[in-house]
Order: structure tokens, then sequence, then C-alpha cells
């Protein structure tokens, strides 16, 4: 069976250095998971970057085709302040191997939420520095159970 998995980063804050380097080593974990097809993570500006997220004025990205999944693209943007995030989605068969890409991106401080199969889980580090995640159904309003990674 095919879903629709929809997910949301975001990191606070960061300079282009930092962020490239994270952004490379989620690519590295990408071709660790067995992703086909993985391109180099590049940096876009202007009209570039507002073609791979609206309203950004910076993006770092890489494409990738993660087992289980079609392509997708995979990164962070910079629309305006400091604050970096990206919104993507994919079609999965399963959604393991995907969520491993975004538990690897949430150990590396990326504010993850995931939307899939009429759930939602969102995911990043507590203040000891152990990734956490929530989940609750897509249409549950607010609360949510704490499962740690």
């Amino acid at each position: 069976m095919k879903v629709a998995f929809t997910y949301s980063w975001l990191l606070p804050d960061g300079d282009l250095a930092h962020v490239r380097g994270i952004i490379e080593q989620v690519r590295q974990h990408a071709i660790e998971l067995g992703s086909e097809a993985v391109s180099d993570v590049i940096v876009l500006t202007g009209d570039d970057a507002q073609a791979v997220q609206p309203k950004a004025r910076l993006a770092v990205v890489f494409i990738a085709t993660i087992p289980g999944a079609t392509e997708g693209r995979y990164g962070l943007a910079l629309a305006g302040n400091s604050s970096w995030s990206w919104s993507g989605a994919v079609v999965i068969s399963s959604a393991k191997t995907v969520s491993e890409l975004h538990a690897a991106a949430a150990d590396l401080g990326i504010e993850v939420a995931e939307v899939y199969a009429g759930m939602v889980f969102k995911s990043k580090k507590n203040a000891a520095g152990e990734v956490v995640t929530q989940q609750r159904q897509a249409f549950d309003g607010p609360t949510s159970e704490a499962i740690p990674m």
C-alpha cells in the first residue's frame, strides 16, 4: 500500500556553513540507508531557492530516493530571519527507512514533523540532548505521548 508522507524540518538558527554541514551529514545517512541516486548537497539562492521552497532566499538541499519512498528533496531553507525550515512530501510503501532518515536529522538538532497514515510524529532534542518523539492522530487536537528515541 502506498501512502503520502509529508514532513517539515526546522532549525531555529545557524549560519550557512553550519546548515550545510548538517545537511551533508543527513545526506551521508541517506547513503548509509541504501538510498538510490543521492545528489550532492547544493546551495541555491534567489529564484533557484524559491523554486524548491516558496519565499526562500537561500536553500541547502540534496535529492535522494530513500528505500521505500519516491524521490524527494531534503534540506533547509532560509526565508527571513535566522530560522531555517523545509517542507516536503514523498509517497511511501514503508515508513521505516524514511523515518530513520528523519530520526538522524533530529539527532543533528533539526526539529522534525512527519504526517502519514492519519498520524503526526514530532521529534526534537530535549534539554538533556535526547531526541524525544511525540505522536498523535492527525485530527485529534494537541494531546500526545512522549516517546524517547
